[in-house]
């Protein structure tokens, strides 16, 4: 079955902790984005998993798939036959780290970069019998990992402007694709619009929020709702997008 993960506006936001009980952080994982190559010494990632807190936690490593549907939601699946993980399952003692090795073992024939997940989760083990409080803590980071053959780049455009209304608000349904062979992540976007009665408009700031921090990954099509309250039905409309690209 697929697995939906909540999309992030930014990569630094790609860690997702689950917790019950406490809100301190149980360890840390880093770094939370790397590129690796599809062969060679470079195809080996390393993470470092730190245990800041006075108990001993175990934690388990896995890869997965990614991709990006239409309306922004990530869909992964086990991508066990892509990577070797070493250790893929360690317990980390307290105020201490533990080395993560994640080795890209698929194919390596790629003609564009490949999106994976390395999900780093604290397995739900009470190392402490005697305690009486009985409270469980789960953390998850999800970090991003690509794998990227030489010379890949990306290629963002508009390719479709069209009215829209969304929660009763009049605006512009913007369709972006990026048609390159690497990811693209939309920073300080500005949309510029024109068609019909607007003549000619540009969008910037909190106008285009919606686009800002985005990770259009290759091949990905991806549609966007924009507020404008001069946006009208009977119009047809062309759009050009300009954005710093991480």
């Amino acid at each position: 079955m697929h697995t939906i993960l909540r999309r992030y506006t930014r990569v630094a936001f790609a860690a997702l902790f689950m917790m019950v009980g406490v809100s301190v952080f149980a360890f840390t994982f880093m770094p939370m984005s790397v590129s690796i190559s599809p062969s060679g010494a470079q195809s080996v990632a390393s993470f470092r998993l730190t245990n800041d807190s006075s108990q001993q936690i175990a934690i388990s490593i896995k890869a997965m798939t990614r991709s990006i549907d239409e309306n922004g939601n990530e869909i992964n699946e086990p991508a066990d036959k892509d990577f070797t993980i070493f250790p893929t399952r360690v317990v980390v003692q307290p105020n201490s780290f533990q080395n993560i090795k994640v080795q890209y073992k698929g194919t390596t024939k790629l003609t564009k970069e490949m999106a994976y997940r390395i999900i780093a989760e604290q397995v739900p083990i009470d190392f402490a019998q005697t305690q009486s409080s009985g409270v469980k803590v789960l953390f998850r980071y999800i970090a991003a990992l690509y794998v990227a053959p030489p010379n890949v780049k990306e290629m963002v455009s508009v390719s479709k402007v069209e009215y829209g209304e969304q929660e009763g608000k009049h605006g512009f349904w913007v369709t972006v694709t990026n048609s390159g062979t690497r990811h693209a992540l939309i920073n300080d976007p500005v949309l510029k619009i024109s068609g019909g009665s607007i003549g000619s408009v540009t969008l910037t700031g909190d106008q285009v929020i919606a686009l800002q921090g985005q990770n259009l990954l290759p091949g990905n099509v991806r549609r966007f709702f924009i507020p404008y309250e001069s946006a009208s039905p009977n119009a047809s409309y062309m759009g050009t997008l300009s954005a710093t690209i991480e």
